[in-house]
C-alpha cells in the first residue's frame, strides 16, 4: 500500500485518483451528483490531498485545509465502496493527522455527513458545537427547516467534530 501526499506539485495522476475515489464513493455510493461533488474544490494550487492507492488502484483519499491560524480541516474524505470497513479509513485520517502536526497545528475537525460521526468517534474525534460554516467558506449556515429538507433530500446533515493532536 502506498500513501501519497499530493500537493501542487504532484503528478496528474494523483489528482485523477483522488477525482475517482470521490466519484465512487459519493456520487456512486451516496448517490450525490457530480456537479455537487466537485463544484465547490479549491483550487490545484491549494491541494493538500492523501491518497492511498494499493496494486496500483486507489482507495481512499482526503483533503485537508486551513480555513483559520491554528486549525486544520479534513474534507471529503472517501473510501471506494469495495474497501469500506476494512480499516483504511482509519489509515487515511492517522495519515492527515500526521501531515497536519507536522505543520505544527493541534486542533482538527472535519466536517462531516452526521451519518459517519460514529466512525469519526472511534478515531478520536468529538462532537463539535460550531456549525461547518464557520469553517468552510462554501457553506452557510442553515435554518432547522432547510435543515430537515436537506435530510429528506440527500439524507444526511453536515456536522463538525474535532480532536486536539
Amino acid at each position: 500500500m502506498e500513501i501519497y501526499r499530493v500537493t501542487k506539485d504532484s503528478e496528474e495522476w494523483l489528482f485523477k485518483a483522488y477525482d475517482y475515489v470521490r466519484t465512487d464513493a459519493f456520487c456512486f455510493g451516496q448517490n450525490i451528483k457530480i456537479e455537487g461533488e466537485f463544484a465547490h474544490d479549491e483550487p490545484k494550487e491549494n491541494a493538500n490531498f492523501i491518497v492511498i492507492i494499493d496494486e496500483h488502484k486507489p482507495l481512499a483519499g482526503c483533503n485537508i485545509v486551513y480555513p483559520k491560524p491554528g486549525i486544520a480541516r479534513i474534507e471529503r474524505v472517501c473510501v471506494i465502496r469495495e474497501r469500506q470497513k476494512t480499516g483504511i479509513g482509519h489509515i487515511l485520517i492517522e495519515e492527515a493527522e500526521k501531515w497536519i502536526l507536522e505543520q505544527g497545528i493541534r486542533h482538527v475537525v472535519i466536517t462531516s455527513q452526521d451519518r459517519a460521526v460514529p466512525f469519526y468517534k472511534r478515531c478520536g474525534y468529538a462532537d463539535s458545537p460550531d456549525d461547518p460554516s464557520e469553517y468552510d467558506k462554501t457553506k452557510k449556515k442553515l435554518t432547522e427547516e432547510e435543515k430537515a429538507e436537506r435530510l429528506k433530500t440527500l439524507g444526511f446533515n453536515v456536522v463538525v467534530v474535532e480532536k486536539f493532536l
